[in-house]
């Protein structure tokens, strides 16, 4: 059979338009700082509670919540922002063998 001049399919042709720039396998240059602060309406300098972010995370995405008083929809982007805040934003608690 013979080669064919096929076309790359529309994934693999972004690839190689824009390569990413990867740090350890994790692109951060995509990251927008703050933009979670402001979709929950929240100020630049204050911090957002864990417990918000773990009520956001246990709510479907379409259903709304409550946060500083006004009323917000859970989006999927809303979804991804809260998660990845989790993952990298807090660091759990570990015992230590001397710790009750």
């Amino acid at each position: 059979m013979a080669k064919t001049d096929k076309k790359p399919c529309r994934v693999c042709a972004a690839k190689k338009r824009n390569p990413k720039k990867k740090e350890d396998g994790v692109d951060f240059d995509s990251i927008k700082e703050g933009a979670l602060k402001k979709q929950l309406g929240f100020g630049e300098d204050s911090s957002i509670p864990k417990s918000v972010l773990t009520n956001i995370k246990r709510t479907k995405v379409g259903d709304t919540f409550e946060v500083n008083g006004k009323k917000r929809k859970v989006t999927d982007l809303l979804h991804k922002r809260v998660n990845f805040a989790l993952n990298f934003g807090y660091k759990k608690k570990t015992k230590k063998k001397g710790d009750k």
